[in-house]
């Protein structure tokens, strides 16, 4: 498990693409709201 993703602790502010190539904060998104993240693997 990586260092920073201990439960109870607060996840690292990523910055990734959206669906438009655009790159986006998750605090971005979050804002004062809490935001769920989920991962998937595969292929659409």
């Amino acid at each position: 498990m990586h260092p920073q993703l201990v439960v109870g602790k607060r996840f690292p502010d990523l910055e990734l693409p959206d669906h438009s190539g655009k790159s986006v904060r998750l605090s971005g998104l979050a804002g004062e709201y809490p935001l769920i993240v989920s991962f998937y693997r595969g292929y659409w």
